[in-house]
């Protein structure tokens, strides 16, 4: 009967943000004074002095190309239509605005990209840092009877006075109706700031409901079948490192892989943080050029490590990346009360680290380097997301 009840329910669930869950095994402090405590060395679904079904450092991690079938990036269209649905079950109760809340790594900006395109609405181009910076309102659609979409709230607005009016002004705008209907896709950071600094209304804000470990397998043994049927083949086993059992058992919560219960709590049921650790751990043992019958799912996370001491710039400039979304090279003179050499010294060592990442010219926090980045936040009593 519990097996039944979670094959009822949907895999993709948009949800008011005060009704998402997240998975039951992150809410137990031993499970996360666990992953805390031992980071990207932890083991799981092994007991202390058992032997492991296979030795780590004999397996090879999965070239990039075999990944690119295996694990292919999310298609976030089903996200899509979900958003779609819970819209028009709500009506007009919805407003003339819904901000879809997403994590940093979890797709509320390609979510709302694929809604657009699904329904027609018009995506509003990003803002030039020059508007920005003179307080201009970041987004103005004209009216129209097409519904509009921003992907990226937080590309609207810079920590400072005279941007964060503008940006104020526009989303008094929307939020009353005065620009049409729309969808705003927000960074989970930026929704706590903006919360914290205009008061925005919860009631306007959804997300994606949690992936938990019953989810997570659902996916990802469906991705891993579709990659097999794309090669006419049968789906490689997926194994432990640690128990050697398979770790994309199907069924409820309960009978979901330890490993894959402790992955979804450890990414508090970020669907798409999710995807980047299964891409890190997985091995094969295979020479290289031979198609594996049988892949392994390692141990060891392969989290990127904060130093040992993390000064208050570094701390400073990491909580500012994710209050922002990331932030072009040229704007952290503009958020931050030290130089422009010191904060490109201090993001150059945490990428390093691998902790941080810029793509053409744009900073932001690593996927796996945002866990740990979060925990320290949490330790120093900066103010954090709610995901």
């Amino acid at each position: 009967m519990a097996q039944d009840e979670e094959r009822e329910r949907p895999l993709w669930e948009v949800v008011p943000l005060e009704e998402r869950e997240l998975p039951r095994a992150s809410q137990a402090s031993q499970a996360r004074r666990r992953w805390q405590a031992l980071g990207r060395w932890l083991t799981l679904g092994s007991e202390a002095g058992e032997e492991p079904a296979r030795d780590e450092a004999q397996l090879r991690r999965l070239p990039r190309v075999r990944l690119a079938n295996l694990a292919p990036p999310i298609d976030w269209q089903p996200g899509a239509r979900a958003l779609a649905h819970y819209l028009a079950e709500a009506g007009e109760s919805a407003g003339p605005v819904t901000l879809l809340v997403g994590a940093p790594a979890d797709g509320h900006a390609e979510l709302v990209e694929a809604w657009a395109r699904l329904n027609g609405a018009r995506l509003l181009p990003e803002p030039a840092a020059a508007a920005l910076l003179a307080g201009e309102m970041p987004w103005s659609p004209a009216p129209s009877a097409h519904a509009w979409a921003v992907p990226r709230l937080e590309r609207g607005f810079l920590r400072q006075a005279t941007s964060l009016a503008g940006l104020r002004n526009f989303l008094e705008a929307a939020l009353t109706g005065r620009l049409g209907r729309g969808v705003i896709g927000c960074d989970s950071w930026t929704w706590a700031y903006l919360q914290h600094a205009l008061a925005l209304p919860e009631s306007a804000a959804v997300t994606l409901q949690a992936f938990d470990g019953a989810r997570l397998t659902r996916y990802l043994a469906a991705t891993t079948r579709a990659a097999a049927a794309r090669t006419a083949g049968e789906p490689p086993a997926i194994l432990a490192v640690g128990s050697g059992e398979p770790v994309l058992a199907d069924g409820d919560e309960a009978s979901t892989s330890r490993e894959l219960r402790e992955l979804a709590a450890h990414c508090h049921g970020q669907l798409g943080l999710a995807w980047h650790y299964w891409r890190a751990r997985l091995c094969d043992e295979t020479p290289e050029g031979e198609a594996p019958d049988t892949l392994w799912l390692a141990e060891s996370l392969d989290e990127a490590t904060l130093p040992g001491e993390v000064g208050e710039e570094s701390v400073l400039l990491l909580h500012t990346l994710l209050l922002h979304g990331g932030l072009d090279e040229a704007l952290l003179p503009e958020v931050l009360p030290f130089s422009h050499a010191r904060a490109l010294s201090g993001l150059r060592q945490l990428q390093r680290r691998g902790v941080v990442s810029c793509d053409a010219g744009r900073w932001r926090v690593a996927p796996l380097g945002y866990m740990s980045v979060r925990r320290l936040l949490e330790e120093r009593t900066y103010l954090v997301d709610a995901l």
